[in-house]
């Protein structure tokens, strides 16, 4: 059927029928991603994104409203190196066509070159053998007026040719015998869009078969740990500003969109740095962060089938979660409206910098797509998922998961009942049972025993913050502040907030501490603190004195935590051989 002149809706539908083509390879683009890191959710990240197309995008007869609809909507979805890619070639193709009620051919195929232009220019170091050989060369032709029909038919055979040629261009897909994940998508959803200006029918959702493939040999070069994305409004600066302040700081840096809507990724090792940075030169909408490293581990074939998660207000030192493979869900940190993941793109460092800088903030629990973004990759991974949360009376994070865990067998929750170095010792140690072998019922019937026999107890150095935190009543703190109360703070046996101890000096204070490690014998024990390393090392000297050990580990308290018991608070967490008070 020939199609002279294109109108907004004919380009929706066709547009439409080219996602759903996408979403249905996901599967098969997670199989093949080995470019730029073998991290397995191109597939999923372009589905997404697609998703997001089918859901915000609104057809109108206006070619210019249509497509900066899809554009927006790309923009706002897109995820991933070639996600970001594809969205920035949907919103040049917009620039291009901006103001027209309707196309015809040659002006279309004039907005795709600037589609294309503005693709590549939207990384800082383009390589080919990906979605942008195939976008390059599957349009390199020369187009006088004609059928849109017949043109995307030539073009997607065009494409199909630049995907094969992907696997001798670079190494990677050469070695691993696949074709580039990102460019197989773009080809895809030009299959979609043939098959509708062909039969006037969208393609149609439907599974995927298991397709039988040799083993992808996923060997992972992490040279920056964190793919870290941001998605902006009200932007300050072009994008090829916000390149240029992003250009030593990683490597995979796409910056793509306008100033009303803007996307940017980059690996690098300082996420909250990039978001630091950005917060001064406009609203930060959305942020993702994907931990690579951990990724790689949990795709391994050698890991323990049993995975373990806790949430970031769990101190450990990255050294031991390393080790022991203990994934990270990210409680949210809300500065002046700004959602921030703790431990991830906020520290403790930023947010004391942003302390006094900012008017309000508060902690909430990570939202349904964080969870199942995380748990869902796992699933994948792994046969059962052991999930240790902060204590519930503090947070909505253990009911969150709860929820999600109801429609998935896999999933095991288990409410700490502590927060902190606490329940950083609760999550190490299912770590361990993990490492030897135990199964997951041995372990969800022993940690309890576990939990019940450690406690935590915070010496502060004013209540102030956890009274503006609201962890205790204003009137118990201003008498504190009246009579210079230093109490020795810690959490009851079903994870509530008390005072478990009182003195008038910070001396006095550790002393209680003292008390406290004396009063049965000390299986271990670590220490945090906040920007209070020297006094918890004096203290943790102490403590080694009574019990004849030295802390497994000192580390700093995680951001909300911070937030809570302020600047210069230690604390340490005891696991005693036997339940105390």
């Amino acid at each position: 059927m020939q199609l002279e002149m294109m109108n907004g809706n004919e380009l929706y539908y066709a547009f439409i029928s080219g996602a759903k083509k996408i979403i249905n390879e996901r599967q098969h683009l997670n199989r093949i991603n080995v470019f730029p890191v073998p991290d397995g959710d191109t597939g999923n990240n372009m589905s997404y994104m697609m998703q997001r197309i089918i859901k915000d995008a609104k057809p109108s007869e206006n070619i210019s409203e249509t497509m900066e609809s899809i554009a927006n909507a790309a923009i706002a979805g897109s995820r991933g190196n070639s996600g970001i890619i594809f969205a920035e070639y949907l919103n040049g193709l917009y620039e291009h066509i901006k103001g027209k009620t309707v196309v015809y051919l040659d002006e279309f195929h004039q907005a795709i070159k600037n589609g294309i232009r503005k693709a590549y220019q939207a990384l800082l170091n383009p390589v080919e053998g990906t979605i942008l050989s195939v976008l390059r060369k599957a349009f390199d032709i020369e187009v006088n007026g004609g059928d849109f029909t017949a043109y995307f038919k030539t073009i997607s055979e065009r494409a199909k040719v630049a995907l094969k040629e992907t696997t001798e261009e670079l190494e990677v897909l050469k070695k691993n015998k696949v074709v580039d994940a990102g460019a197989s998508g773009f080809t895809s959803f030009l299959e979609g869009i043939t098959h509708y200006l062909e039969t006037k029918e969208a393609t149609v959702f439907e599974e995927e078969e298991a397709i039988e493939m040799e083993e992808i040999v996923h060997e992972m070069a992490v040279t920056e740990r964190y793919c870290t994305e941001a998605l902006l409004t009200n932007v300050r600066l072009e994008p090829h500003q916000v390149r240029a302040l992003f250009q030593d700081d990683g490597s995979s840096l796409i910056v793509s969109g306008r100033k009303d809507k803007m996307r940017l990724h980059i690996h690098t090792d300082y996420p909250e740095k990039v978001f630091y940075i950005l917060r001064q030169y406009g609203d930060i909408v959305e942020q993702k962060v994907d931990d690579m490293i951990r990724q790689q581990q949990a795709m391994e074939d050698h890991h323990p089938r049993i995975a373990v998660v806790t949430d970031t207000i769990a101190d450990l030192t990255m050294d031991i979660a390393d080790e022991y493979h203990i994934h990270f869900l990210p409680i949210n940190l809300m500065v002046d409206g700004v959602s921030y993941l703790d431990k991830v793109t906020i520290t403790t460092n930023t947010f004391y910098r942003m302390m006094n800088e900012v008017k309000q903030f508060s902690s909430s629990q990570p939202d349904r797509i964080a969870i199942e973004r995380l748990l869902g990759f796992l699933e994948e991974h792994y046969d059962d998922i052991i999930v240790v949360t902060v204590a519930s009376k503090l947070s909505g994070t253990y009911n969150a998961v709860v929820q999600y865990a109801k429609e998935h067998k896999k999933i095991h929750v288990i409410d700490s009942k502590q927060n902190s170095g606490a329940q950083g010792l609760v999550a190490f140690e299912v770590a361990k049972m993990i490492r030897n072998g135990n199964s997951v019922e041995r372990i969800l019937n022993v940690i309890p025993d576990f939990i019940k026999r450690t406690k935590i107890y915070v010496s502060v150095k004013t209540l102030k913050y956890m009274v503006r935190m609201g962890r205790l009543k204003k009137v118990t703190g201003l008498i504190a502040k009246i009579i210079n109360l230093k109490p020795v703070v810690s959490l009851g046996k079903e994870g509530e907030g008390i005072i478990k101890s009182k003195a008038f000096s910070l001396r006095g204070n550790e002393k209680q501490i003292l008390k406290l490690a004396a009063q049965a014998p000390v299986e271990q024990y670590i220490m945090v603190h906040a920007r209070a390393e020297e006094r918890a090392n004096k203290l943790a000297k102490q403590i080694e004195k009574i019990t004849g050990k030295k802390p497994i580990y000192t580390t700093e308290i995680s951001p909300i935590v911070a937030m809570n018991a302020g600047i210069g608070a230690i604390a340490v967490a005891f696991t005693y051989e036997k339940e105390v008070d």
